[in-house]
């Protein structure tokens, strides 16, 4: 059985809609930036402040790659960056991919709440920054989605719409 990969923007709600479908599954759950933080002892906004996001990049490849091939089929969340390597394009495939997105407004507002992220670009305003991501990462989530669920904001409607488009594949 493959793995379930669950995709899309940061603060989309891909880590508590992948806990409850992997409960629900009885899969083990994973969250790639977790995974991540605890190699390298800080967290991911740190590991980006003072290694760089060349250098964060690399890890995440690497990690998701040793955590794509264990063999029990899991629910993995990446982060929101992390499918924009063509290399982690590659990984994922052959995967069940779900993309989870929300209004792109709600995702704005929702990231701005936890200060500026480290991985916009500089030299553009915050709204510049997330407009330039959005229109890079969009195409490439909806290029790889096996499946598409919007969060609305019901963590269990989300987790049946997945369940049930599981199904049907």
């Amino acid at each position: 059985m493959k793995h379930i990969i669950l995709i899309g923007f940061k603060n989309v709600g891909k880590t508590v809609v992948g806990k409850r479908l992997a409960e629900k599954l009885g899969r083990t759950f994973i969250d790639l930036d977790t995974e991540i933080e605890k190699r390298e002892g800080m967290t991911a906004r740190d590991i980006v402040t003072k290694e760089g996001e060349v250098y964060f990049r690399n890890i995440e490849s690497e990690v998701l790659k040793k955590t794509v091939v264990r063999s029990e089929p899991m629910v993995l969340a990446l982060g929101g960056g992390a499918v924009m390597a063509e290399g982690n394009q590659e990984v994922v495939k052959g995967n069940t991919v779900v993309l989870i997105t929300a209004p792109k407004e709600v995702l704005f507002e929702r990231i701005l709440k936890k200060g500026r992220p480290a991985f916009f670009p500089k030299g553009l305003s915050d709204r510049e920054a997330f407009e330039k991501l959005y229109a890079e990462r969009e195409p490439v989530y909806e290029r790889l989605a096996s499946v598409k669920v919007e969060n609305d904001g019901t963590v269990d409607g989300a987790v049946e719409e997945i369940i049930s488009s599981l199904s049907s594949l």
